[in-house]
């Protein structure tokens, strides 16, 4: 359960920071005490951003605007996250090209996205350092409070070469409010939306003097989804600080506590769907509240160091220790005869802790006519997890005449205990070069990986004991044309590790991406805009594929690492403040994709071959509209299949988002979104006997009042 004290700590800490000291006037040039990128005319990445465009990016570790960074890159920022009313990633990206959200429908547990026919489920960053709960793939790693943060990045393609190990599809990158120096703000608001959700939030920020800042965020309520039933009582706390040790020297703490209680939603039986009421069905808990429990807890304490050596030189330094602890009982759907559903009943006991580091240093050389922005860095992880699951069988549920109480639960079928130490080490080196209008960059990594400890379940052991060396890379030639066009050729790897053995006995080797990419961006003069498009083929490779094999006269079946998936598309995307109030975010997503090995011929799951989205809005400041704020969008995501087998394929889907806000007085804002307004009936992904509807209509009101 969310425990009494937890609220009661942050709103303690709450209430002493935002009544703290007298603030003191903060250097205007520095917007924060940590990190400043000291690029003429390049925006701060961690700082509150004004509008939908940004200029920056922290997710490529060198301060290169993201008009001249050779990558496909997304920027969500907290004015685009209000405006549309997100309170998850999922929603937050609903809007950005190449992400397919809501694969699970909804659940209050994880943030599962799909980018470029990929799953992201354990390649999400939280301030550039990976947050995860597992070392296995695919495992999703904990939803972080939305509010919590400042902005939400997406980088498209191959990215090990900074990042090290993940998918070929690219990582999301989500950077933590912090410590602001330039000036005292304090917001404090409640929420409330049609499913019965409530929330209340506060933020401050206070400068102490010219050489150290604070800041504490909070927010604490309960999260509903259509399912009543299916909820999450959380309690967040977030703290930052930033201090200026010397005149060349930063350094920042930052902190952040989850206390929650997700349920896990059991979804609805397939054989169901089309056969009853959508709605009602959509509505129905087929859980039992005597089983589904959960109590989870994450924290985090991370460190910043910054030097300026002088001459264009920097050192950084991130460190982050996490802990996680979660316990759950839920249950989940088994066959079904009719409107008669059998269930089963899932214990998870999971603990998970992790170090990691990133260690850079960056700065300028000169040969001849060539400028290089140089970048060498470090970066090690360590992790360390433990968890007990158990599967049990429990009493079949009547749709059509349901019964809950006294419910009648076997002994366990499956137990498993998995113990895993793991530690990647990964060094790498980036050059960014100029020549007059000629921008190229090469980059190359290496990276050692390693695991012990393995599965044991009643069933067998499974080993996960392995040691992988891998170099990864990445190069691109980029030309800036007149009238604000930039143009870019790039290539890049990655490598994945896997757990098991092959036919052979041999240990599984990691999987391979890699990636060209084709890329123009525009950044206009009249309006502050950034328009961009990829055009990218994507192959990973050394997928599993299962086989047969001759021995001793038999036949055994297993696995070989023969397989390929290929993903080739176009994506466009333009965010703009056009002018008199006018703001907008478009993309559009055309994807194809193929399997070469297990499901041959297939399409990949969850990537349908049309998406597109647009978000307008305007506000207005003067008459008697000033200080209202009005905005809407559509969302359309294509038919696509349900999963790699490509035994039932997803239909088609467009959704209209409203959002309005009014400034009734100077600093108190009302705001109204809805989203599905139309409450499309739709099913937004599907599992072995359970299908997920999409969200539902939700409205969704808040009151804020910031000085």
């Amino acid at each position: 359960m969310m425990k009494p004290r937890s609220l009661l700590l942050g709103t303690s800490l709450f209430a002493v920071l935002a009544t703290g000291a007298i603030a003191q006037e903060a250097d205007p040039a520095r917007e924060t005490f940590l990190g400043t990128i000291t690029i003429t005319g390049t925006e701060n990445p961690k700082a509150p951003t004004t509008g939908f465009v940004a200029r920056s990016s922290a997710t490529t570790k060198t301060g290169t605007p993201i008009f001249e960074a050779p990558y496909a890159i997304s920027v969500v920022t907290r004015d685009q996250m209000d405006a549309q009313g997100a309170r998850n990633l999922s929603e937050a990206f609903g809007y950005s090209a190449g992400i397919v959200t809501e694969n699970y429908g909804a659940d209050p547990r994880f943030d599962s996205l799909y980018l470029r026919g990929f799953n992201l489920e354990n390649d999400k960053f939280l301030d550039g350092l990976r947050l995860m709960r597992s070392t296995q793939y695919p495992t999703s790693a904990p939803a972080f409070e939305l509010y919590g943060l400042e902005r939400v990045e997406v980088l498209r393609g191959p990215a090990s070469l900074l990042y090290g190990s993940g998918t070929p599809a690219g990582l999301v990158n989500m950077i933590q409010k912090r410590a602001q120096a330039d000036g005292d703000f304090t917001e404090l608001g409640i929420e409330a939306d049609s499913n019965d959700s409530f929330s209340a939030f506060g933020d401050a920020n206070r400068v102490v003097d010219d050489r150290f800042a604070y800041r504490i965020t909070a927010k604490a309520g309960n999260t509903k989804t259509d399912v009543d039933e299916i909820d999450n009582k959380r309690a967040y706390l977030g703290l930052s600080a930033s201090y200026l040790l010397t005149d060349s020297t930063e350094l920042e703490f930052m902190a952040s506590h989850h206390d929650d209680e997700p349920i896990t939603p059991t979804g609805v039986p397939s054989s169901l769907v089309g056969q009853v009421d959508g709605r009602d069905l959509r509505d129905f808990y087929f859980g039992d509240r005597s089983i589904d429990d959960s109590d989870r807890k994450m924290t985090t304490l991370s460190f910043g160091l910054t030097h300026d050596f002088g001459n264009g030189w920097k050192l950084n330094n991130t460190f982050r220790y996490t802990k996680f602890d979660w316990t759950y009982h839920s249950m989940y759907l088994d066959a079904a005869s009719g409107t008669l559903i059998d269930r089963g009943i899932i214990t998870q006991r999971e603990k998970f802790e992790s170090w990691g580091t990133d260690l850079r240093l960056s700065g300028g050389a000169t040969t001849g006519a060539v400028n290089h922005a140089l970048t060498f860095g470090l970066d090690a992880q360590k992790f360390k997890e433990s968890a007990y699951t158990g599967f049990s069988t429990a009493d079949a549920i009547d749709y059509a005449n349901p019964s809950r109480g006294g419910l009648g639960i076997g002994d366990p079928w499956y137990t498993a205990d998995k113990d895993v130490d793991a530690s990647q080490v990964g060094l790498y080196a980036l050059d960014e070069m100029s020549m007059g209008n000629w921008r190229a960059t090469v980059g190359l990594r290496h990276e050692w990986t390693d695991q012990s400890g393995g599965n044991v379940t009643n069933y067998g052991t499974t080993d996960y004991a392995r040691d992988d060396r891998q170099a990864t890379g990445h190069a691109s030639l980029g030309y800036l044309w007149e009238g604000g066009l930039f143009s870019y050729l790039s290539y890049g790897t990655s490598y994945l590790p896997q757990p098991g053995f092959d036919i052979d006995g041999k240990v599984l080797k990691p999987t391979h991406g890699k990636q060209w990419e084709l890329g123009l961006k525009y950044e206009p003069t009249a309006f502050d805009g950034l328009f961009t498009a990829a055009l990218y083929d994507l192959r990973e490779t050394d997928r599993n594929t299962s086989v047969e094999k001759e021995v001793d006269g038999g036949t055994i079946t297993g696995t070989r690492q023969i397989g390929e998936a290929r993903v080739r598309g176009l994506e466009l995307e333009g965010t703009a403040g056009i002018g008199e109030g006018w703001s907008l975010k478009g993309a559009y997503t055309w994807t194809i994709t193929n399997i070469t090995g297990d499901d041959d011929g297939n399409e990949l799951a969850n990537t349908p071959r049309h998406a597109a989205s647009l978000w307008l809005q305007q506000s207005f400041t003067q008459g008697t509209l000033d200080g209202l704020t009005l905005g809407g969008g559509l969302r359309h995501i294509g038919e696509r299949w349900s999963s790699d087998a490509n035994t039932e394929k997803l239909d088609s889907v467009t959704l209209l988002d409203l959002g309005a806000s009014y400034e009734f007085s100077e600093g108190v804002i009302g705001r109204l979104n809805i989203n599905n307004v139309t409450d499309e009936l739709y099913i937004s992904a599907v599992g072995l006997n359970s299908s997920y509807y999409g969200d539902g209509r939700t409205v969704t009101a808040s009151l804020s009042y910031k000085w």
